[in-house]
């Protein structure tokens, strides 16, 4: 199926210059007596890589056919994250680089989808939120407590968060995973 930039949007993947690439973001623009383009941010799915490109509106890309299933995370090294189909127990990795930002919100033994690209997983979908423990925070002082100040938070993914300041260790947050905020206390 062909598309152009203008049906673009976050996380859809396209074929270009011989790779696949999922758009991370984009925004259309268009200039007085000039071709409408539209600046986008595209991230490599073998390499990770990301790149800052414009493209005429006009053009043409083959939209690549991801299948999402879900899995659950057996474990991760220094190079792989290691998954497991629930239903056929097959076992797949996926080379960290490729989901460096998304890898801080993933925890052994949980469930994610997984993008798969003609029977291949290339990648991998986070839910909006997650919901993880703080590891290490400072303690409040007393009399901070009825202001909004924030304080850095090491949460149990190494994972460091601004959070305010009524959490302690041991408490669960929820955080969002396209921004990385605190979102509430779960």
């Amino acid at each position: 199926m062909l598309i152009t930039p203008n049906d673009f949007h976050k996380g859809v993947v396209i074929e270009y210059d011989g790779s696949l690439w999922q758009v991370v973001d984009y925004q259309h623009t268009k200039i007085a007596q000039a071709r409408a383009f539209v600046a986008t941010k595209i991230k490599n799915l073998k390499t990770g890589q990301v790149l800052e490109k414009k493209f005429d509106s006009e053009e043409k890309f083959k939209r690549a056919i991801i299948e999402t299933k879900p899995m659950q995370v057996l474990y991760k090294d220094s190079e792989n994250l290691y998954l497991m189909d629930q239903e056929t127990f097959e076992q797949y990795s996926i080379p960290i680089k490729i989901i460096e930002k998304e890898i801080q919100y993933i925890l052994d033994g949980s469930e994610i989808n997984v993008l798969f690209y003609e029977g291949n997983p290339i990648g991998i979908s986070l839910p909006p939120t997650v919901t993880l423990k703080v590891e290490y925070t400072e303690k409040a002082v007393k009399g901070d407590r009825v202001s909004t100040v924030m304080k850095p938070a090491t949460l149990e993914t190494g994972l460091v968060v601004n959070v305010p300041i009524f959490i302690d260790i041991g408490d669960y947050v929820v955080i969002n995973t396209e921004t990385g905020q605190y979102v509430s206390r779960a």
